[in-house]
């Protein structure tokens, strides 16, 4: 995300380059706007950033240190969380699955700041498989898909995002003869499927791994996720043959509370490639982050984080 960014920002320098300074321009003023942000985690005190969003010019958003910062767990009050001195309070409740949290927060000389999110369980994954030579990749490497099936229930809107670590080694043999060909190397690190066809990320309008199950009616899913590798090596012909694959795969998959999917999703939208394209032609519309914070901005959200063990392929004693 950050390498994004950067990127983002050099484009946007890059192109302003190009155009002649605008003189005599007074900026208008920018009352500053009240802002609550947190992302409750299963297991671990909940805590709330209370700070006042700035002008576009600003580095850093401007703590708020005189907050009254209420603590509400399905609808009743639990505690007032103390300031640490930086612009976060903290508290002693701990985050647990299948609870509503809420938080209210009293600025002298603002409206009040409310906010609420579910924190969702943690997701159940059963099975993970490698599919060969499910798909190519922009240069033409056969790439294979991962099979990932997850427990699931049709009955209520559920959310979630994932990454896949992976790293192959693949030996190349001659079929007839079983003569040693040479091997290549992949690996990399996914929240993305290229050339998608699963139905649940298609119905996202998306290649990333973030999804619903708004489309799911069994219990579970199996869900294929074409790799994307960004490291490769090779040696000898690595070519035609068989291949004899070893390795390792770990998948991190994470339950979303609503308001996370939805930040997530608008997050996304505004690193899509076609904004950094539009960039430079002049159409970019704006795009406005996901909030739930009544009376302010931000997001106040929850995720159970959730890895899988490690699948290794065909390992060798």
């Amino acid at each position: 995300m950050k390498d994004t960014f950067i990127l983002f920002l050099f484009a946007a320098l890059a192109f302003s380059g190009c155009r002649k300074q605008v003189s005599d321009y007074d900026r208008p003023d920018f009352d500053p706007q009240p802002s609550l942000n947190a992302v409750l985690q299963e297991d671990q005190p909940v805590w709330a950033q209370v700070s006042f969003a700035q002008c576009l010019d600003s580095v850093h958003p401007a703590p708020c240190t005189n907050a009254e910062v209420l603590l509400y767990v399905d609808g009743h009050f639990t505690e007032k969380l103390q300031h640490d001195g930086k612009g976060r309070y903290v508290g002693e409740t701990t985050a647990e699955a299948l609870h509503e949290y809420a938080c209210k927060v009293v600025i002298p000389g603002y409206d009040t700041l409310f906010a609420q999110t579910e924190m969702p369980e943690k997701p159940v994954v059963t099975h993970v498989e490698i599919m060969e030579n499910a798909t190519v990749n922009d240069e033409g490497r056969p790439c294979p898909a991962f099979i990932i099936t997850f427990k699931t229930d049709p009955n209520q809107k559920l959310y979630y995002c994932s990454n896949i670590y992976a790293a192959f080694l693949n030996d190349y043999y001659d079929a007839e003869t079983h003569a040693y060909l040479g091997h290549s190397t992949e690996s990399g690190t996914m929240n993305a499927s290229i050339n998608t066809d699963d139905p649940v990320l298609l119905n996202e309008g998306s290649d990333r791994l973030l999804f619903s199950n708004e489309i799911i009616t069994g219990t579970t899913y199996t869900m294929k996720v074409n790799a994307l590798f960004s490291n490769y090596g090779w040696g000898g012909q690595h070519s035609g043959g068989v291949i004899e694959r070893t390795g390792e795969v770990v998948v991190r998959m994470h339950g979303l509370s609503e308001s996370a999917y939805h930040y997530m999703k608008s997050q996304n939208a505004f690193e899509e490639p076609d904004a950094y394209s539009n960039l430079f032609l002049g159409v970019i519309s704006p795009i406005n982050l996901y909030s739930n914070v009544e009376n302010g901005r931000g997001v106040f959200a929850a995720i159970a984080p959730m890895t899988c063990d490690t699948v290794f392929i065909n390992p060798k004693n």
